[in-house]
């Protein structure tokens, strides 16, 4: 009987939960537990895949959103290197504003929360902690409104460690780790949705009275990581290029939710794609492939129905993919001459292609032929959408706005 080969999924929301970091190197816990919990996991799949007829020799990782991101993680730390062969990367990565200083008192304040009332002391804190019913822990929200301004939207994710152990598996930024991560020896698939940004249609409609102050504070709309290292001017510059990108002439105002949208799609998920191609089309010698979901379903595309309530009803949201690779509970038997199930058939093939034979080219998408990006030309993309075709990326030009507002060593 022939091995088959093994797709590990690694779950949407588990870096955002525990991620306690402590200094005190003598209490060993300098965060990034849910990480190792992930590392433990592939080193599980590796030594006993087979045993449940698994090729431990072609073993591909992938997530979507912070599953994509752990995967990323997962290719950047050595705690993982040769425990698989390749992987897939769908709507995020490591190359996000890493604001870590934001997350130095949360133990602290989480402690706080649960009846501690001692000095900030990390033996003093676990302890109390130690002591606190798991679901009492879970049940405070530890985001102030200004972690939220500097796009921090969970409290305990990914950190740079404090100290280096034996089981370390950030000791530094994500964007350094990438540059000699061992997995840049490995193929991978790396995209997203084209209007990623209705994900945070909730959360920018319940504060649409922000738009209407954000010309009094335009530096705001900036990453952390550009406007903690850049001078008044420069930010008041940065600031202006990216309103005029997002809103013309017009000043932003509670009128203007879809350009608001708009911006969120590129400051909280394309630009980091982007700056992953890059990364690996400098660093890597892999073949990168890369693709955007753009098939716009009026009633299958179920994520947008659930962010966008009903208000929006065209658009392809943060997670939207996700309805053609893995059934939903909200699905139905489709007729198989409707778009929604040559989607499907389109998305199964070129997925279980690649995890096949590292190339994701495949009879469901006909007669394309897509090939690798290639640094000296990165525009070339893989649109899924009612066809499937190669165009250059739609978003690119903004992008390169995106590009300019940061230092050439933070980008990659």
């Amino acid at each position: 009987m022939s091995k088959e080969v093994i797709l590990v999924t690694l779950n949407y929301r588990v870096d955002c939960l525990g991620f306690l970091s402590l200094k005190d190197p003598s209490l060993n816990v300098p965060g990034n537990a849910g990480l190792k919990d992930q590392v433990l996991a592939l080193k599980w799949v590796k030594k006993y895949i087979s045993n449940f007829n698994g090729d431990a020799n072609n073993i591909t990782v992938f997530g979507e959103s912070a599953g994509s991101r752990s995967t990323h993680f997962m290719m950047c730390t050595d705690q993982t290197k040769g425990l698989f062969h390749k992987a897939i990367l769908m709507s995020g990565t490591a190359h996000k504003d890493f604001p870590n200083d934001l997350c130095e008192d949360f133990a602290f304040r989480l402690a706080q929360q649960n009846g501690f009332t001692g000095e900030n002391n990390d033996a003093k804190v676990l302890h109390h902690l130690q002591g606190v019913p798991a679901r009492d822990l879970v049940s405070h929200d530890l985001i102030t409104p200004e972690h939220r301004r500097n796009g921090l939207m969970f409290a305990f994710g990914p950190t740079v460690e404090p100290y280096v152990g034996e089981d370390c598996v950030v000791p530094k930024s994500p964007v350094e780790m990438a540059r000699d991560a061992w997995s840049n020896d490995l193929p991978i698939m790396l995209g997203g949705t084209s209007f990623e940004g209705l994900f945070m249609f909730p959360a920018v409609a319940a504060n649409l009275k922000a738009l209407d102050t954000l010309s009094q504070d335009p530096s705001r709309i900036l990453p952390r990581e550009v406007r903690d290292i850049s001078t008044e001017e420069e930010n008041a510059e940065y600031s202006q290029r990216l309103i005029e990108a997002y809103f013309g002439d017009s000043p932003p105002s509670s009128k203007r939710l879809m350009n608001m949208l708009d911006f969120y799609s590129y400051k909280s998920f394309w630009h980091c794609f982007h700056r992953t191609l890059n990364a690996r089309l400098a660093y890597a010698k892999a073949p990168t492939y890369f693709y955007r979901f753009d098939f716009d379903s009026p009633n299958f595309n179920f994520y947008r129905a659930k962010f966008c309530r009903g208000h929006i009803k065209t658009g392809v949201a943060h997670a939207d993919d996700l309805c053609y690779l893995f059934r939903s509970a909200e699905a139905w038997k489709l007729e198989k001459s409707s778009a929604e199930y040559r989607t499907i058939e389109r998305m199964v093939g070129i997925w279980t292609a690649f995890a096949a034979t590292s190339n994701p080219n495949c009879p469901e998408i006909g007669h394309v032929d897509w090939k690798p990006s290639r640094k000296e030309n990165p525009k070339p993309v893989l649109n899924i959408s009612n066809d499937v075709t190669i165009v250059d990326l739609p978003e690119y030009e903004k992008l390169k706005i995106w590009d300019s507002i940061y230092k050439t060593e933070q980008l990659i």
